[in-house]
């Protein structure tokens, strides 16, 4: 399958979307500081609202302006990000698709200089309760970021075995294998009886099971993470991103959870070691953000950094 641009008729139509809070990009300065002098066409790979790509049009002072390749996989997201961003419509070409289909995405334009992975969640899919991303608001246990996705966090539940989801809270959630099997019994028992519909019943069922606040949590996020395959996402991605860069390019990957930062981390070193081109690591320490920032945006508290370079 390969990737095609995304349409901008709506903006044409002056399409009025439903008012949206902007997702506050993260680490902005910091990343655009590292790109390259040179730098002619970028893949946001995660463009969310437009956020970043918005960040380095305003502050880049060469000219002229790179072409930004923005790629994201939820179109409602996408949308909102092209109205954020529509007076860039000339340097823009938007992408429906998964960052991980990084090759099919450069047979249809070019190799790039630059390439961003902003990895966390964007704060939006919160505030629509009919995803089903959000403990403080009801509605179907979705959690898929595109509706093209035939698996649902619900299917997941009513449909894994007992050690499917176990292995699942162990792996995403980091919960001991005995907590683990306790949950992983108790959704097994609960939807003998009773459908596992909504994001209040299964908040609902895990309190039962003596879940606090932080541990539901941290089941949401682990049950989102599965619906949408992100680390396989991510693992495809960095297996393939290196034959799209051009000599001189940088990559740059934000994550926000332990496991996708060990997966960047472990790739680059491969990358560094053993690849048939050459990379190198620009910075040998992750960059984190500064205090000012995660006073200002309480969300970029857990991101991480890191950046290669193709030589």
């Amino acid at each position: 399958m390969h990737s095609i641009p995304f349409s901008l008729d709506f903006l044409e139509k002056k399409c009025i979307l439903p008012t949206m809070l902007r997702h506050q990009p993260v680490l902005a300065s910091e990343t655009f500081a590292q790109l390259p002098s040179h730098l002619e066409r970028f893949f946001d790979g995660t463009f969310g609202h437009g956020g970043h790509t918005e960040y380095l049009f305003t502050h880049r002072t060469s000219s002229p302006l790179p072409h930004v390749i923005a790629c994201d996989i939820d179109e409602t997201i996408l949308h909102k990000g092209l109205e954020f961003t529509q007076s860039r419509t000339a340097n823009i070409t938007p992408i429906l698709d998964t960052y991980a289909h990084i090759h099919q995405i450069w047979t249809n334009f070019w190799p790039f200089d630059g390439m961003l992975l902003d990895l966390g969640v964007n704060m939006e899919h919160f505030k629509q309760g009919e995803r089903g991303f959000s403990l403080s608001r009801n509605g179907p246990l979705d959690m898929r970021f595109s509706a093209k996705n035939p698996l649902t966090a619900r299917d997941i539940l009513h449909t894994y075995a007992v050690q499917q989801l176990e292995k699942m809270l162990i792996t995403y959630g980091d919960f001991s294998p005995h907590y683990a099997h306790t949950l992983a019994q108790g959704i097994e028992q609960t939807r003998k009886t009773q459908p596992l519909e909504t994001t209040e019943q299964l908040t609902a069922l895990l309190r039962n099971l003596h879940c606090h606040q932080k541990k539901i949590a941290v089941v949401f996020q682990t049950l989102r993470i599965e619906t949408n395959q992100e680390l396989q996402q991510l693992e495809t991605f960095l297996q393939t991103f290196g034959d799209q860069l051009t000599k001189g390019g940088r990559c740059m990957i934000i994550t926000y959870h332990s496991i996708e930062d060990r997966i960047v981390k472990n790739a680059f070193k491969q990358l560094v070691t053993s690849s048939s081109w050459m990379f190198q690591l620009v910075h040998k320490k992750v960059i984190q953000p500064h205090y000012t920032e995660i006073q200002r945006n309480p969300a970029a508290r857990s991101a991480k950094l890191r950046i290669i370079e193709k030589c």
